[in-house]
């Protein structure tokens, strides 16, 4: 018999892989699916989040190369979602902004996915979901 934090970290993956899937299934159904656009949609929601961000602290904050950060936001910038402006009082650094556009698909983006993650969360009662999150706040602390 397996001791109880093998069963944890098993339901804990299980949980996550069903979790990832939805969200990607989600996100192809609203965006037209593919792997570059779950990128560029963390990184949609992340400006809408932040307001105006540099385009290093964008790339340090979803966790990509900067060579990639580039790549997508070229991608982006084409499809009039962001502007980029390097920074006045620091040449080196670029500002990326949303355009109205980018607004407005950030917040349809973000309208989806607390729309699939209610339903996801949706068998839970408002204490368990309560106790969920004082638990995976606690776990967050210890993951570095």
């Amino acid at each position: 018999m397996q001791d109880i934090d093998e069963q944890l970290t098993g339901l804990i993956h299980d949980w996550f892989s069903r979790l990832r899937g939805q969200i990607s299934a989600g996100k192809s159904e609203f965006l037209g699916g593919g792997r570059s656009l779950l990128e560029r949609d963390r990184i949609l929601l992340t400006i809408s989040r932040n307001g105006t961000i540099t385009q290093k602290r964008l790339a340090e904050h979803i966790a990509v190369s900067p060579q990639s950060i580039s790549e997508s936001l070229s991608k982006l910038e084409n499809d009039g979602y962001i502007t980029r402006e390097k920074n006045q009082l620091d040449k080196r650094e670029t500002i990326v902004a949303l355009t109205p556009s980018g607004m407005e698909h950030s917040s349809e983006l973000a309208q989806k996915m607390r729309s699939q993650a209610h339903r996801f969360l949706e068998p839970l009662s408002d204490d368990e979901k309560q106790t969920l999150y004082a638990l995976l706040k606690k776990l967050t602390g210890t993951c570095g």
